[in-house]
């Protein structure tokens, strides 16, 4: 093959607001593109693609790139670091499964 993907699913809290959930996974993607160290083993920055399920805990969004063969592990994890840091800036929740137990005495 000529190129690998990036292959992305990512859940965020159900109060987020996709829009600006969009425009930060976009804007890091294109970051990731542009930086000197990651930039000649990408080919296309990863960008967000769809809702792609509405989970339990989440909102489930696909992101998609691609990446010169066999280097798009190492650019799914810088990516995802990236994600991470720009999510805490910017007030976006990675929520985790939660269960809320009712006691009946």
């Amino acid at each position: 093959k000529t190129f690998a993907r990036v292959n992305l699913d990512i859940g965020v809290g159900y109060a987020s607001d996709l829009d600006h959930v969009i425009t930060v996974v976009n804007r890091i993607g294109n970051e990731l593109a542009e930086d000197p160290q990651w930039k000649d083993l990408i080919l296309k920055a990863p960008q967000f693609l769809r809702v792609d399920s509405l989970a339990d805990s989440s909102i489930v969004i696909k992101i998609l790139g691609d990446t010169l063969p066999l280097k798009q592990w190492e650019i799914s994890g810088e990516l995802r670091k990236r994600l991470k840091t720009a999510f805490d800036k910017e007030n976006i929740e990675i929520p985790f499964p939660q269960r809320v137990l009712h006691q009946v005495k």
